[in-house]
């Protein structure tokens, strides 16, 4: 890729709230809310692990310890974008997240679960098709 002077996209998400879009990056700690999203986001973590999930962290790419790279699949943009939705909506709304990318395996597991855990419907909208979460389950039939 270098020698062809080509740069990957990088990935982010964005969720739209009373008309206003939020976009989020990996790690993104630039929104106003960025506190209370982290907050969120580590209370989703613990609901999650207590009715199954297991963070898959082959889809981390850094060579660091098993806890870091659990730390890291929690920045991933989408979950960034899942966490504000269910701090900055009403639980009759839908969650609508919409990613330049591919969602990785893991967010996708985890959103299930996240689905799960709040209640919460959640749709994710990625390069490919329209994922619609609901009571831990996936319209994709975990096939993306």
């Amino acid at each position: 890729m270098k020698e062809q002077n080509l740069i990957k996209e990088a990935g982010y998400s964005w969720i739209e709230v009373e008309n206003t879009v939020h976009r989020f990056h990996v790690g993104d700690t630039s929104h106003p809310q960025a506190w209370e999203i982290y907050r969120e986001l580590d209370q989703l973590a613990a609901k999650i692990k207590e009715i199954g999930y297991i963070p898959d962290t082959d889809f981390v790419l850094h060579d660091v310890e098993e806890e870091q790279k659990e730390q890291f699949l929690f920045q991933h943009s989408e979950k960034i974008a899942v966490a504000y939705g269910i701090i900055s909506t009403t639980p009759s709304k839908p969650i609508r997240i919409f990613k330049n990318l591919r969602v990785c395996g893991d967010c996708h597991t985890a959103m299930k679960y996240i689905s799960m855990a709040t209640g919460r419907e959640i749709v994710v909208r990625d390069s490919n098709r329209f994922h619609h979460m609901k009571n831990g389950v996936c319209s994709c039939n975990d096939y993306w």
